[in-house]
Parts: C-alpha cells; sequence; structure tokens
C-alpha cells in the first residue's frame, strides 16, 4: 500500500497479521502509484520521483521527472515503466537506466489523479485526460493522440485489454 505519510507498506495477507512485513519510507512526499510486479515494486510520489525496489536485490532506483506523479506502470515486456505528472506528459524510462525514451503530450493532467498503460504488446501508450477523453499514442512513432471522447468531465480511471 502506499500512503500521503511517504510510506509504502508491504504486507502478509497469509499470516494475518495487523502489522506490515516491510516499511518502505525513502518517499518525501505522499504516494499517489504502486504497482507491483514478481519481484519489484514501482511507486510514484508526490515529491516528482518514481522509484523502483527490487526486492530480490534488497536495493531503489529512483529517477526525477520534477512534477508530480500521478500514475506508474511497467511494460508488458519489463523493460520499461511508464510514468504520468501533473505537468500534463507521459514519460516512458528504461526501467535499468532511467533513460528517457519517450514523451507523450495532448492529454491534461494538471489537477488529478489519472490512470495511464501500456497496450498488451506494448504498442501504445493510454492515458485519461482531465477533459473527458481517453487517448492513445502509438508508442514508436509518438505521434499525435488519437482521442476517444469518453464523457464530458474528467476521466479517472483505464483498464485496456485486446479485444
Amino acid at each position: 500500500t502506499g500512503s500521503i505519510d511517504s510510506s509504502i507498506r508491504c504486507w502478509d495477507c497469509r499470516s494475518r497479521k495487523p502489522e506490515p512485513v516491510q516499511t518502505l519510507d525513502e518517499a518525501r512526499d505522499g504516494i499517489s502509484s504502486v504497482k507491483v510486479s514478481d519481484h519489484e515494486i514501482l511507486a510514484g510520489s508526490v515529491d516528482g520521483r518514481v522509484r523502483r525496489y527490487d526486492l530480490r536485490m534488497g536495493q531503489v532506483f529512483s529517477d526525477y521527472v520534477g512534477s508530480p506523479i500521478t500514475c506508474t506502470c511497467f511494460s508488458q515486456d519489463g523493460q520499461c515503466t511508464l510514468v504520468s505528472s501533473l505537468d500534463s506528459t507521459l514519460r516512458l524510462l528504461d526501467k535499468d537506466t532511467g533513460e528517457l525514451l519517450g514523451e507523450y503530450v495532448g492529454h491534461k493532467n494538471q489537477k488529478y489523479k489519472l490512470d495511464c498503460c501500456l497496450s498488451e504488446r506494448d504498442t501504445h501508450v493510454v492515458s485519461c485526460s482531465e477533459d473527458g477523453q481517453v487517448l492513445f499514442w502509438d508508442l514508436v512513432e509518438v505521434s499525435l493522440p488519437l482521442p476517444l471522447l469518453a464523457r464530458a468531465s474528467a476521466m479517472f480511471y483505464l483498464s485496456h485489454s485486446q479485444v
């Protein structure tokens, strides 16, 4: 779990104990996004940093994006992370080096925590927008997004499925 108190707490639900088994407290501001893979925790914070905790190696890696983070996710191939922030920019980062691989703009994200994700084959970046749109960008071309008007007010949550 991620909290406004700047901590991430790891729980063992099988033990039925009310205490976390581990607390990660490197963030300097509230945690706004937490994603978990088989051996990693990816966390975004209002302090503008995305942190990746490698549980196997006991290491933390941090990348600064400069604006409060609203959403983070792993790519399907596990090589990249997608980060959304309150400057209306999505950033695709190399998971290991932190190198900026792509920036995606065209949506509005200045006030709210909005979801973003990558498609199942890592071919498209998908994001909600405060103006009621859901936008799709080609991952490689970084071309202008394809907007879908879903409603007249902010879209907060999304999930993508190949149909």
